[in-house]
């Protein structure tokens, strides 16, 4: 490809502004884990750090359960927990705003299904009517189901930017924790790809129990 085709193909957008901004962000974020590596072995592990904690707390995070931690307890015994949390605070927020506008545009869909019934979800609801920023915030530490707090959220069309604060109000702290517990565990270097497999087979086993489990069309065309 000539050099004037591929700098036009890498300026081109890409979808919508918010997607393009994301795509282009993970991608810099990649090029910089790669350059990195080459000056320094570490930048390069802390860009991979990164780059997990925006997978496994992305738009599949709810197939990805006990995924992150093993991760974030090895990195906070390989750099300082204070690092760590800071690193993957952001990171949590940059991914949660994409979450957002993804459940934003569910938002009588999705969102709607994911808060029926359940004692846990009407007392987050009953918080979160008098006071959504401490919901939210109680949620992200681990107290409560997140993923209730962002329905609630959109649902309710709460600000975005106070959703974000409390979600890094509740989630450096949790973040913090777990990285210092890393640090006082000798854990063994396997236990990254060790997580990422266990998080890839329970990923594949829900995906694949979902699509068994559905109906197929002609099925229900006949049963209606």
């Amino acid at each position: 490809m000539p050099v004037r085709s591929l700098a036009a193909a890498m300026v081109r957008p890409r979808g919508s502004r918010s997607d393009d901004l994301i795509l282009r962000a993970i991608a810099a974020l990649a090029l910089l884990g790669i350059v990195g590596s080459l000056l320094d072995p570490m930048l390069g592990a802390l860009t991979s750090f990164v780059l997990y904690t925006l997978w496994t707390n992305g738009p599949y995070s709810a197939v990805l359960q006990g995924a992150y931690e093993p991760v974030l307890l090895l990195f906070g015994g390989m750099f300082p927990p204070l690092l760590i949390a800071a690193l993957g605070t952001l990171a949590t927020v940059f991914i949660e705003w994409v979450n957002y506008r993804l459940y934003a545009h569910a938002r009588d869909t999705r969102a709607a299904r994911s808060l029926t019934g359940g004692q846990v979800v009407q007392h987050v609801t009953r918080l979160f009517e008098r006071a959504p920023f401490v919901a939210v915030a109680l949620c992200a530490l681990g107290i409560m189901p997140y993923t209730i707090a962002r329905c609630l959220s959109v649902l309710s069309r709460y600000s975005v930017s106070r959703h974000l604060a409390a979600t890094a109000v509740g989630r450096f702290p949790r973040l913090l924790a777990i990285a210092a517990l890393g640090m006082t565990l000798s854990l063994p270097a396997w236990l990254v790809p060790a997580a990422v497999a266990f998080a890839l087979a329970v990923a594949s086993v829900i995906w694949f129990a979902r699509h068994r489990l559905r109906p197929m069309p002609s099925v229900v065309s006949q049963r209606a």
